[in-house]
Parts: C-alpha cells; structure tokens; sequence
C-alpha cells in the first residue's frame, strides 16, 4: 500500500486517540476553568463533575405565592408572564433542568402558585467586610468553625479587604403552613452571631467651645458619657479617655446592628444612629468614627443566589433627585438649616431624604436594550458593576436626564425593586446610551444576577416564598447506581457476543463502543448538559444505535468477503453499502428527538427536552465513532498480514467463496 495512503490513516489513528485522551483528560477533573469558562460540577455526589438533575443530585424545591400590587386577583396573563421570565431567568442563571410550572388553579380558577425546582443548587457563600478592616482571615476562619463547627469553609481574601466564604451548603429557612418563618436560616443565625461575637470601637470627639464665658464644665465628663450608653441598655462597653478634660473618647463593645431596615422591610432607625444621637445631646460632636462592625453581608451562590434571580420584581427606575439648595431661599431663613456646617450640609443635601426631592424621569425601563456584568477600576480598585445600554428612545432620554442634573448640580437616582443602588451626579450630558449601575454590597454574583433579571424584564406580580425545602437525592443515587451497574453488565456481554461472533469486527466494535462511551461523557461535560434518569435512557437508547451500526457493517463487509472481494476492499464496500441505512435511520431519529424538544419547550417539560437533546448528541456522535473510528482501526488491522485472513473477518459457520 502506498506510504501516503498509510500516513493518512495513521493521522486519523492520531486525531482519535488525541480526542480520547483529551476527553479521559476532561473527565479526570471533576471542575475546571477554560477561558473564564466553568466546565463540570464540584458537587461531591456528582459522578466524573458531571451535572446531575434534581432526580439524581437532590437539589431545591420552592413555591411562591403570587401577590398583584394592586390587591387584585392574578390573570392567566399574569401567571404567565410570571413563568416565562422565571424560566428564562433560570435558564441564563446556568441551572439546567430546572423544573418551572403553575400550581393551584382548581375548579376553573387561576393558578395563584409557581412552583420551581432547582438541581443541584445546594452550595452557597457569603461575601463579608468589617469596617477597616479590623479582622483577619483567619479569624473568620475560626469563628465559623468553633462556633458552628463548619470544617467545609473555604474562604479567600477580596482585594477590598472584603472576605468571600465557602460553604457546601447552608440549611435554608423553615416555614410553617401559612408561609411564616419557623427557623432562622443559618446565613441569618450567622450573621446575628458575627455581630454579638467581634469587637466594635467607636472614637467620638467633641467640640471645644473657646467664646469667653465657656467652662470646663462644657465639656463631657466619663460619666455623662457612661450615663448616655446605660441609658440606651449598652452598660457593655468600656470608655476610656486620656484624662479628666479631654474631649476624645474611645468606646470599645460589641453586638453594634447596623440594619437600617426591619424584618419587613421597613426603613428604621440603625443603633450606629441612635448612639450618634444620643451623644449629641452631650455637646457638639466634631469627630466620629467607628471601626470594626459588620460592613457587609451578602448572601449568594447555589440556593441564595438563585432565590434573589427568581423572587425579585426586577423593576428599574431612573428619578430626578432635587438636592437641598446650596443657598439659603431667602435671607431671612438661616443658612444652612437645623445647625449643620457648610460641610455637612453638602453631605447631606442629597443623601437625606428630609432635604431632597424625587420625580419621575423620562426614562422607561422598556427602553433598556441590555444588561450586562462588567468591572470598574477607578482609582486602581476593581469594583463589580452591571453596565447597560439603551435603545436610541432610551438614549435621548437618559441624555437629558444627565444633562438637566449637571446643569442644577443635582443626582440621577436609580432604584431596582425600591432599593436606591446608586445616585450619581454629572458634570455634562451624557450620549451614546450606555450607564452603569453599582452598590456598595454588589460582587460578582449579585451583578451578574442583576444584568440576568433587567435583560429577562420585571416580573408583572410580586412573589412571595412560602415554602422551601432540600430534595433528597437517595432515589436518584439509587437507581443510577443500579442503571450503571446494569449498563457495564450489559455492556460487557453484549461486547462478548460481538468479539466471539464477529470476531475481528466485533473487537473493533467493542473498542469503539468504548471510545464512543468515553467521547459522549466527555461531550456532556464540555457542553453542561443535565443527566436525569430520563437522559440516562437516551443514552442507552444511543449506545443501542452505536450497536446496531457497527453490527450493520459487520454483516455489510461480511457479505463482500463471501463475494470473493480481499479484506481491504470488503471493508470500502462494506461500509459504503452501509452508510445509507445509517445515515437514514440515525437522521430520522434525530427529527424525532427535534420535534420531542420543540413540544417539550413549547409545554415547559424539561423532562422531555432532556430526554431529546441528549439522544441527539448520542445519535451525532454514535455515527462518527461507528462510521469514521471503525473504518480507520478496521483499514490498519487488515493490513497486518497475521491478521488479514478472511476467516478473522467473517462470523462463526461463515465461510467466503474465496478463502484467503
């Protein structure tokens, strides 16, 4: 045989073998990263990094009651605008075979339930900053295991001095049958914990009055300052001051809650706040600082972040925030009001509800484009931070918003579900369309979440969670283990009977079927495919069509060599012979699995989609292991002269016209 001929082959000898190893490489590794790309799943129940379905890994069930703003009852309209952008949110979140359908709606009444079932989503982590910085890695470290006994933290060092913790799981609120907490959630029992346990410190300096007739006795003794936290119920603290007329004092407790709202949501008074107020009435406060208490707490990853994406409206509004004139109105009204400096005044003219006003822009949130996470780095830190981009109405508008603001040295307030995530000022009008949105709690996660529900659009009803709970996956794990089990038995005979009927062809077989096996789990790896038990049938049901090629080229080459043709010839006529009824019973399989896919996105049975997509990538790749990998390790052994005898190539009892 011509050596170029023979370099062809072998190249294809190669190219297969590089594929196999590549694909054993991908399967080696449970999780990695490729191109900023995650690729598998670290779950500890997860076979290979493969993703495994709510049926086999267990995951989340939640249900949210339907709550119309207006009081009024849900519309079908309603209850399904509601589904369509859950599961597009789902979808773009990542979480395949996710589970998203209408409950309720008996005895001809609309569906007032949505019901959404989450694989897989049962890790979680937690972003947390204390003010300066006053804590060390492995201090956290060591309150959560101490205290909780959670060995499986993972923690990593923000470059904001902010911690990023990692948990396998944090066990999720219970609810009664009426939707109210039964239990805390850990993440909350956490978080009350942190506060309780690290040490706050609070400085705070009074001003000295220095007119003529001032005393000493203006001054805040110890006392007055002891008195003033024993009053507020803190007799925890310790006060030290450097000596008896000494306006500085420094207080160091514990247990400082920052929360400036209540558990429904309400604005209220932060303790910070009250201690700030309650030392005024002692004399004017010229410095305070404090140091050390739990700047931030942010939830997110597998179950959390999920339940942020579904159960937010997601309505983005733009509104005009008139600040507190820089000049007093008139001269007869002192300037600036309630005795605050020129300084604090311009702090707090467009931060303090009291001294702003609000108005709607012209901005529509139908007029944003897209959304997308991105990173800021002014001032040489990386923040996260959702960029968006307007169509050419959206464009105009924000335009004249910036441009009016610039002008009356006044801010653009943005606001997502009634939260204000940021107001910015603006030097000049501007063009082009595009703004960006940021939060002092933002990470990666929550940015990313964000940019998902504005592209999705705002729900047209709120939800509400009134039931929550972890889905075992011990059935799951049961019968995957018991289908795996049969599969290898299975294999392994129907591997035997190959070798021993069809002897050379059936070796060949054999050793595609298991490149075949090794490239489709490989595939479902790289592409994020869900496994549930009904895409472990679609697998079979491939695995059978693999099979059943490599028979049907078997019994075509086998009919050559009886013709009288030689080995190498049978084998061209054999496969070329065979192709047709391949292709053609493999293609009709795919439009089949098509139309299951297309019904199953139509009606929302995930289950269905599964179940065809991963027969189609089975039915794919099952054609080019039997046509293209047999060929080329069928070509090269039947050059081999202790090989090429045509008994090795024809069934038992067959025997050619032609012996060899």
């Amino acid at each position: 045989m011509p050596k170029d001929i023979l370099l062809v082959r072998y190249r294809s000898l190669i190219f297969i073998l590089t594929l196999v190893v590549f694909s054993i490489g991908i399967l080696s590794i449970k999780q990695l990263n490729v191109f900023g790309m995650q690729i598998g799943s670290d779950s500890r129940s997860s076979l290979l990094g493969l993703t495994l379905g709510l049926d086999l890994e267990g995951g989340t069930h939640l249900v949210y009651e339907v709550i119309p703003e207006d009081g009024r009852e849900p519309t079908e309209e309603d209850m399904e605008g509601v589904r369509r952008i859950i599961n597009q949110r789902v979808n773009e979140f990542g979480v395949s075979e996710a589970k998203v359908q209408l409950l309720g709606g008996t005895d001809g009444t609309v569906s007032d339930r949505v019901l959404v079932q989450i694989p897989g989503q049962s890790g979680a982590n937690i972003t947390l900053k204390f003010k300066s910085n006053t804590q060390t890695k492995s201090d956290v470290e060591s309150f959560f295991i101490d205290n909780f006994g959670r060995n499986d933290i993972t923690i990593s060092e923000n470059d904001d001095g902010s911690f990023r913790l990692g948990f396998d799981s944090i066990s999720p609120a219970t609810f009664d049958s009426e939707g109210n907490i039964v239990t805390k959630s850990e993440a909350d029992i956490w978080s009350d914990k942190i506060i309780e346990v690290f040490p706050v410190n609070i400085q705070v300096g009074f001003k000295i009055d220095t007119a003529e007739n001032s005393s000493e006795s203006s001054i805040p003794k110890l006392n007055d300052v002891t008195k003033a936290f024993d009053d507020l119920g803190r007799n925890d603290v310790i006060i030290s001051q450097l000596n008896e007329n000494d306006p500085y004092f420094n207080i160091d407790f514990s247990g400082l809650d920052i929360k400036t709202t209540d558990s429904s949501g309400k604005p209220i008074q932060n303790e910070p706040q009250i201690i700030f107020s309650s030392l005024s009435e002692l004399g004017e406060i010229e410095f305070f600082d404090i140091q050390g208490y739990l700047e931030q707490w942010t939830v997110g990853g597998g179950v959390q972040e999920a339940k942020n994406l579904i159960g937010k409206t997601a309505q983005l509004e733009f509104r005009y925030r008139e600040c507190g004139d820089l000049t007093a109105p008139d001269k007869e009204v002192i300037w600036p009001p309630d005795g605050l400096s020129e300084e604090q005044w311009n702090n707090e003219r467009c931060v303090n509800p009291k001294y702003f006003i609000e108005s709607d822009t012209e901005i529509m949130a139908s007029d944003l484009e897209n959304a997308f996470p991105d990173v800021s780095t002014q001032s040489g830190i990386s923040k996260p931070i959702v960029s968006l981009v307007f169509n050419d109405d959206g464009a105009d508008a924000f335009y004249e918003a910036t441009d009016r603001i610039s002008r009356h040295n006044d801010r653009l307030a943005i606001y997502l579900d009634d939260e204000e995530l940021v107001a910015p000022s603006a030097t000049t009008g501007i063009s082009g369309g595009r703004a960006i949105i940021e939060g002092g709690s933002f990470t990666n996660e929550r940015v990313r979440t964000i940019a998902i529900q504005l592209r999705s659009g705002a729900l047209p009803v709120g939800l509400e969670l009134i039931q929550e709970r972890n889905v075992d996956a011990s059935l799951g794990k049961d019968s995957l283990e018991k289908s795996l089990l049969a599969g290898i038995i299975g294999l392994f005979l129907l591997m035997l009977f190959l070798i021993l009927y069809f002897k050379i062809p059936g070796i060949v077989a054999s050793i595609t079927l298991i490149i075949y096996t090794i490239l489709l789990l490989a595939t479902f790896k790289i592409l994020s495919v869900t496994l549930t038990l009904s895409g472990a049938a679609a697998i079979i049901l491939s695995l059978g069509f693999a099979v059943d090629a490599n028979v049907l080229i078997a019994e075509r080459t086998k009919e050559e060599i009886r013709s009288g043709k030689s080995i190498l010839s049978a084998i061209t006529s054999g496969f070329d012979r065979a192709w047709p009824s391949i292709r053609d019973g493999n293609f009709s399989t795919i439009i089949v699995a098509v139309v299951l896919y297309w019904f199953g996105d139509r009606f929302s049975t995930t289950v269905m989609q599964g179940f065809a997509l991963t027969l189609t990538i089975g039915v794919l790749l099952s054609m080019f292991t039997a046509f293209f990998t047999s060929r080329v390790i069928l070509r090269l052994l039947a050059n081999r002269n202790f090989i090429s005898k045509s008994s090795l190539f024809t069934p038992v009892g067959i025997k050619s016209e032609k012996g060899n």
